[in-house]
C-alpha cells in the first residue's frame, strides 16, 4: 500500500516510517522540517511542507491509500495541530478518495473516568493538548471516513513487546506503551476493521 505519515519526524512517527518499508509498503513523510541529518529516515517519499496548507496536503494526499496522522505538540510551546491539522487532512483525503485514516490521540482524552494519574497529567500539564486531540477526535466523528482513533498510554522509547491490551470500553485507565508497538498496532489497522470508528486505548 502506499501511505503518508503526519507528524513523520517524531519517535512513533519514525516507528511507522520504518515498520512500513520494513513490511514493503511505500511510505511518504509529510513533515514542516527535513529529518535531521543524523537521524534520516529509511527510503521513501520526503514531502516538506505545512499540515496546516489545505493546498500543499490535498497535492501529498493523492495516490495514496490511507493517512497515519501522529500530529502533536510540545506542552511548553503548544499549538493546536491535531485540530488544525484534521481540518486540512479530512478534505484532503475526500477529495483525493481517501478513505482510511489511523490518527494517534491519548488515553485520558474525553475519558471522564480515566485513572487519577491520567487526570491529574491531563489537569495539569496537558490540559490543551487533550482538548486539541478531543476536537481532532470529533472532527473525525462525523466524516464519511474510515476512521480509527488510537489512545495509547503514557509513551515510551522501550524496545517493542510485540503484545498490549486494547479496549475501548473504559476498563483501561491508565499505563505505558512503547512508541514501537504503538507504530505495529496503527500499522494493523490499515487494514483491518476490527476498530474501525472506534478509539481503542492501548497499554502493556
Amino acid at each position: 500500500m502506499k501511505l503518508i505519515v503526519f507528524g513523520a519526524t517524531g519517535g512513533t512517527g519514525r516507528a511507522l516510517l520504518e515498520q512500513g518499508a520494513a513490511a514493503g509498503h511505500v511510505m511518504t513523510a509529510f513533515t514542516r522540517r527535513p529529518f535531521p541529518p543524523a537521524h534520516p529516515p529509511p527510503p521513501q517519499n520526503v514531502i516538506i511542507g505545512d499540515v496546516l496548507d489545505l493546498a500543499a496536503v490535498a497535492t501529498a494526499m493523492r495516490g495514496h491509500d490511507a493517512v497515519l496522522s501522529c500530529l502533536g505538540t510540545r506542552p511548553w510551546r503548544h499549538v493546536d495541530i491535531c485540530s488544525r491539522g484534521i481540518a486540512t487532512i479530512i478534505p484532503a483525503m475526500q477529495a483525493a478518495g481517501v478513505k482510511r485514516i489511523v490518527a494517534m490521540s491519548s488515553i485520558g482524552v474525553g475519558e471522564p473516568k480515566a485513572g487519577l494519574i491520567v487526570r491529574i497529567g491531563g489537569a495539569l500539564f496537558l490540559r490543551k493538548a487533550f482538548r486539541d486531540k478531543l476536537a481532532m477526535e470529533q472532527a473525525l466523528e462525523p466524516s464519511n471516513l474510515d476512521w480509527v482513533v488510537v489512545r495509547p498510554g503514557f509513551l515510551t522509547d522501550g524496545k517493542p513487546r510485540g503484545k498490549w491490551r486494547t479496549a475501548d470500553d473504559g476498563s483501561l485507565k491508565g499505563g505505558t506503551i512503547s512508541r514501537v508497538d504503538i507504530a505495529a498496532f496503527m500499522l494493523q489497522q490499515v487494514t483491518s476493521n476490527e476498530w474501525l470508528r472506534k478509539r481503542p486505548v492501548l497499554v502493556w
